[in-house]
């Protein structure tokens, strides 16, 4: 958390219902997960609504008929950042499938 401290106080991070799934799922320790929550709970969140999820459907259709296959998590995850003009920060190599997605394999230096 402290690696982000800076877009915190700035508040620039986003998140979306998906990333937190995925995250504390993956916590085994009790007290980090409840930490994480708290981060979670700190931050802004794209709303998952109807809307982003036809977006969603229409970039796996279009990307599916080109042959590449993006994990679900992951296009919900783009199209969010995408609504949102926002950069992933990942070093999944899915994301650089997605047009017109901006990624960074790491934090920017504040």
């Amino acid at each position: 958390m402290q690696a982000l401290g800076p877009w915190l106080v700035r508040e620039e991070v986003l998140c979306c219902g998906v990333i937190r799934c995925e995250v504390l799922r993956g916590i085994i320790n009790d007290k980090v997960h409840k930490r994480m929550q708290d981060l979670f709970d700190a931050v802004g969140s794209v709303e998952t609504d109807n809307l982003i999820w036809e977006e969603t459907a229409r970039l796996a259709w279009t990307m599916d008929r080109r042959g590449i296959v993006v994990p679900l998590t992951d296009l919900i995850i783009a199209c969010c950042a995408l609504r949102a003009r926002a950069t992933i920060i990942s070093s999944d190599e899915h994301f650089k499938e997605i047009p017109d997605l901006e990624i960074a394999t790491a934090l920017p230096t504040p």
